[in-house]
């Protein structure tokens, strides 16, 4: 058998079993699990992607089957099963998620619950100061606050049929489909706090404002948000929209119309305006909202649980059934670095919060008023 053959000259022989075993005590880790692939450690180990671990051992995705593993004479071959189903949805995980483009920074941690500072905006204001007088001090302070991260998990099952008769190149592509609606539904979590905050009194939910004409979006409703975001110390370059209202804003003449002519005199902002704003489309955003982000700002990910892969045999139905769990969770760290604009409801009436309002707080402190 060429693959027996392969395997027992690779430098592997004997030593699968080692490395799973390697890999998985590094994702249990109590105090710090960290998510590696089997294509992480080849490439941190030994240097060779998948492609050439394959080629290696004598594996050939586009042949081999589940069965083909199972039955060979060297059970150490049979360790790599979980890590192939693994790999494949590890990939459809992390190929087309928007959660990683809006999350400021990513961690592993330990346990389920997890306490995070909770940074005040500073009072730092400058203020009138007359002669011999003591110059005011400003602080700087935080609180605490606790969040949950949750457990998720969803089961495959794999009959006698596909193990024996489906390479595993076709089977990865099934298992990447698993793994990118898996990638959705995480986005429904990063969503949801972005949108809710992860405090159940709803006290880090994002600000909703108005427009200037309800029932329709104009590009001056999402320049007053953009500038507003900006003059606080924020960079508002994401927009998040339902279907519906991405169809209003790309049709939107500013968007869509190429400037024709120059301008005879030109305005140069004095704020950090974007220039533009990558758009994406999910269906957990209300059709009238759109949901405007601040990514450097706005979200933090920590994982207590890394993509856990685990198998029962069904004797009763011939169905091996394969478990995929992990734990994570999302965090705000500025309240301020999301904001929704909602298209039913008028600004007069539905204008920026008051903790958003730096003009008028700085306007009193300079001209010496209380």
């Amino acid at each position: 058998m060429y693959f027996e053959e392969k395997y027992l000259k690779s430098q592997f022989n004997n030593k699968l079993k080692g490395i799973v075993q390697e890999m998985d005590s590094i994702r249990r880790d109590k105090d710090r699990p960290v998510d590696i692939s089997l294509g992480d450690y080849l490439k941190n180990r030994h240097g060779m992607d998948m492609a050439q671990f394959y080629a290696e051992v004598g594996v050939d995705p586009s042949f081999d089957t589940v069965h083909n593993l199972f039955t060979t004479p060297s059970e150490d071959v049979r360790w790599l099963v979980p890590e192939i189903f693994r790999e494949a949805i590890r990939l459809g995980y992390r190929s087309s998620p928007i959660w990683p483009k809006l999350t400021s920074i990513e961690e592993n941690t330990s346990g389920l619950s997890q306490i995070m500072p909770h940074i005040n905006m500073s009072d730092a204001t400058p203020k009138r100061v007359g002669e011999a007088e003591t110059i005011p001090v400003g602080n700087i302070s935080y609180g605490e606050k606790k969040f949950s991260i949750y457990k998720y998990g969803r089961g495959i099952g794999i009959t006698d049929e596909v193990r024996r008769y489906v390479s595993l190149s076709v089977l990865s592509i099934y298992l990447q489909d698993f793994g990118v609606k898996m990638g959705y539904g995480v986005d429904n979590l990063a969503l949801n706090v972005l949108l809710n905050g992860e405090q159940s009194d709803g006290s880090e939910a994002a600000p909703v404002v108005g427009v200037g004409t309800t029932g329709t979006i104009a590009f001056r409703d999402i320049l007053k948000v953009w500038i507003r975001m900006a003059k606080i110390g924020r960079k508002p370059s994401s927009l998040i929209n339902g279907e519906e209202m991405a169809l209003d804003i790309m049709y939107l003449d500013e968007f869509i119309n190429p400037l024709v002519g120059t301008p005879m005199y030109k305005l140069n902002p004095d704020v950090s305006l974007p220039q533009g704003a990558d758009m994406y489309i999910h269906g957990a955003v209300s059709p009238t909202q759109t949901l405007v982000v601040d990514p450097t700002s706005a979200l933090i990910k920590l994982n207590a649980q890394p993509i856990t892969i685990e198998s029962e045999r069904i004797v009763s139905n011939q169905t091996e059934t394969v478990y995929v769990t992990f734990a994570t969770g999302f965090a705000k760290l500025f309240t301020d670095a999301a904001l929704v604009i909602d298209s039913s409801l008028d600004f007069a009436n539905n204008g920026f919060p008051v903790w958003m309002d730096y003009l008028t707080e700085l306007e009193d402190n300079m001209n010496g008023r209380p």
